[in-house]
């Protein structure tokens, strides 16, 4: 990133032509599905979405009202369809995100629009 802004702007413009835009943390983004970490108010691994204990945490996030998007791994939708209905139900949206590039077991985030820095999500209790 530093380099970057040491270029010219005719260099930064073709590096953004090839390359696409710089990203900030990417390494963080594909862990938490598509967001940062920051935001995650709740996530559970694809173990822990397969136990009541993981939905009801899940669920019991949903009521936070800093909830905006509940993000589901798409290997994991099925699983996740009783959280679907219940973001549907209290107006949250949700996404099913797939990307090669993901790593870790996250298969479901839920996320705020702005920074919470929740201390420890369920995910990281494994």
């Amino acid at each position: 990133m530093k380099r970057f802004s040491k270029k010219s702007e005719l260099e930064k413009t073709i590096a953004m032509g090839l390359h696409g835009a710089p990203e900030l943390r990417p390494e963080e983004k594909r862990r938490y599905l598509g967001s940062f970490r920051e935001r995650v108010l709740q996530a559970v691994t694809f173990d822990q979405l397969r136990t009541r204990e993981g939905i009801k945490v899940m669920t019991d996030a949903l009521k936070d009202p800093r909830a905006v998007e509940l993000l589901i791994h798409e290997q994991a939708r099925g699983t996740a369809m009783p959280l679907i209905v219940e973001a549907r139900r209290r107006g949250v949206d949700f996404t099913i995100v797939s990307n090669p590039d993901f790593v870790g077991n996250i298969a479901a985030a839920l996320v705020a629009a702005d920074a919470v820095d929740a201390a420890e999500l369920y995910a990281e209790t494994e």
